[in-house]
């Protein structure tokens, strides 16, 4: 098996608290993306899988640092990098399309302008070869006629390709590793199909790495190749997606897989997750998902269960289901 592209080593990340401490809102996570693969990063709001991917990126909020382990890219330690290293890597070697396409695009430029602003960042090429450049990447992502289209202005495109626009801007210039973070949130059923058979599609046509950030299991299982469940900043299940589709170990997995609505069968109640994610600084001693499971037991409120194998996967629960 090849190196992974990315290796992110027991990664810890703290806000600045009011009293002048650190309170840690991604805790030892460990996880690592091989060269063309897809791997899906599910959990609530709250759990740590966005801030986990900006450390990658180094676009922490600025109350936020890096306080433990490493992010590894193709053998270079991210974490200490400089941001001029840092500069040279984002939207060349990895790209990240953020999940508001309207807040992310500039609305007083053309989508032309700010794709070929990324494309002459990185490439030695003038502004015309640098539109042809943004031209097929509008092109790749599904857009029509995106010679003329380069351009509009945002607020000419509707929110899916807006959305389209984003990802062609993050590919341009033909990243190794793509990291989507919520991607389909703010667009209807119909359209977030049409995004995440788009990425599936780059993937495959590109050969690029993917990290898929979200909170619906189902969603992610159609384009990944492996899931890791966050819950209260911690890694607590991570297996191949057949795995985890079929017989999830961690009690909050399967939760959240019966949390999505079935079109076919009977219908039912929904089910729900009592109860509310940890609030940060307010962790839980033991096992962060123990006052909201319904299996716990006295050791779970007191002792945090460590990330281990069981057959095909990794799950930190002392009662693996």
């Amino acid at each position: 098996m090849s190196a992974p592209i990315l290796s992110i080593e027991n990664l810890s990340v703290g806000f600045r608290g009011q009293g002048g401490g650190t309170v840690e809102a991604v805790r030892g996570v460990s996880l690592t993306v091989a060269p063309g693969e897809a791997v899906g990063l599910v959990g609530e709001s709250g759990s740590g899988k966005s801030m986990t991917m900006l450390a990658v990126m180094r676009l922490l909020p600025s109350t936020a640092r890096i306080t433990g382990g490493r992010v590894v890219f193709d053998g270079t330690d991210l974490a200490g990098c400089d941001e001029a290293h840092m500069r040279g890597l984002r939207g060349r070697e990895i790209a990240m399309v953020f999940q508001d396409p309207q807040s992310s695009l500039n609305p007083a430029l053309t989508i032309g302008r700010q794709i070929t602003d990324v494309v002459r960042a990185h490439r030695a090429v003038g502004l015309r070869e640098a539109r042809e450049i943004a031209a097929d990447a509008l092109q790749r992502v599904g857009i029509r006629d995106a010679a003329a289209r380069l351009n509009a202005y945002p607020h000419e495109f509707s929110g899916g390709m807006r959305q389209r626009a984003l990802i062609a801007m993050a590919i341009a210039c033909r990243p190794r590793l793509l990291i989507a973070d919520e991607p389909t949130t703010a667009l209807d059923v119909t359209v977030q199909a049409q995004i995440v058979d788009l990425i599936a599609e780059l993937r495959r046509d590109l050969g690029i790495a993917v990290v898929f950030i979200s909170h619906n299991l189902q969603l992610v299982s159609e384009i990944v190749d492996r899931i890791v469940v966050m819950y209260g900043g911690k890694v607590v299940e991570d297996g191949p997606v057949e795995a985890v589709e079929r017989t999830p170990r961690h009690p909050y997995t399967g939760l959240l897989q019966a949390c999505v609505p079935r079109l076919t069968g009977p219908a039912g109640p929904l089910v729900t997750i009592e109860g509310a994610p940890p609030r940060l600084g307010r962790m839980p001693t033991g096992c962060p998902f123990s006052p909201r499971c319904p299996q716990a037991e006295p050791r779970c409120s007191e002792e945090m269960p460590v990330l281990g194998a069981t057959d095909d996967h990794r799950v930190a629960c002392w009662r693996p289901q």
